[in-house]
């Protein structure tokens, strides 16, 4: 994975010293403009990115994922085996977005709001980076006699974004999970992660996207970090995003804590986001 990160960075600094100068104008002019489109869609790969629906308008996304790739042709490299997430979320102006979400997986249904405090300016004295805060509740109903607080997973994260250039955007994403139900007492109810994700654009409409979760304290011996590798595809009305993961829940708690894929075997999840908005 740490190889997947250097390579990617070394690209977008070789795009980004490759901009002419125009680009760097129109990227850092002399003005206070706000920047645009630091990432095409509302997440990276399997990670929230700082971009948020536009104001007043609903965004439908599909988030998709396969089975294991490990059986080969056996099941079609995963095609045979697939979860699936719904994501509806409101932009009720440029500042805020809330919605709600249902995933197959563990049939967790889940609220969240996203807010953006601070937003990146282009001239060289404005605000440097983009800023927000993803807060969220996951109830899981996969088990039917089970307590209400026992279902409930808290996620807060903050999101810390800069564009630096119309070919490179960074983010870094401070991660905090409360799980209510724990099985094991020596686990902890409080996990802490950091979240990097990256965006390095290829054509005007096409881009690669990385992003993946370092994990601070303990973990369990089977613990495996959670990565994503995507391609977009923007086309008019939606943004498509191919991916492979080594995770193949589609929600917080799970593509952070519970990834279990590994290059080995190719024991990884092909996948994809799809997103529709609607103005209202």
């Amino acid at each position: 994975m740490k190889r997947f990160i250097l390579f990617f960075l070394f690209f977008a600094f070789r795009i980004n010293a490759q901009d002419d100068l125009i680009d760097l104008i129109e990227d850092v002019g002399l003005n206070s403009e706000p920047v645009f489109a630091t990432f095409k869609a509302t997440r990276i790969v399997n990670a929230q990115s700082i971009e948020l629906p536009r104001s007043r308008t609903l965004e439908l996304m599909i988030l998709h994922r396969f089975g294991s790739m490990s059986d080969g042709f056996y099941d079609l490299y995963g095609m045979d085996e697939a979860v699936i997430r719904f994501d509806l979320k409101y932009g009720l102006n440029d500042f805020v977005a809330f919605g709600m979400g249902r995933s197959s997986m563990n049939k967790t249904y889940d609220i969240f709001s996203k807010v953006k405090l601070l937003r990146q300016k282009q001239s060289g004295n404005g605000t440097p980076i983009s800023f927000a805060i993803f807060t969220k509740c996951e109830i899981q109903t996969v088990v039917r006699d089970m307590e209400m607080t026992d279902r409930l997973t808290f996620d807060i994260q903050a999101l810390i974004a800069r564009k630096f250039s119309r070919s490179f955007s960074l983010q870094v994403m401070p991660t905090f999970i409360h799980r209510n139900l724990i099985l094991d007492r020596h686990d902890s109810n409080d996990l802490f992660s950091i979240g990097i994700g990256g965006r390095m654009k290829l054509t005007q409409r096409t881009s690669i996207n990385l992003d993946t979760f370092l994990p601070i304290g303990e973990r369990k011996s089977f613990f495996k970090q959670g990565w994503g590798l995507g391609y977009d595809i923007e086309t008019g009305g939606h943004v498509f995003q191919l991916m492979v993961t080594n995770a193949q829940g589609s929600f917080e708690s799970e593509y952070i804590e519970n990834a279990r894929g590994e290059f080995e075997n190719l024991d990884l999840f092909f996948g994809f986001n799809i997103s529709r908005v609607f103005s209202i």
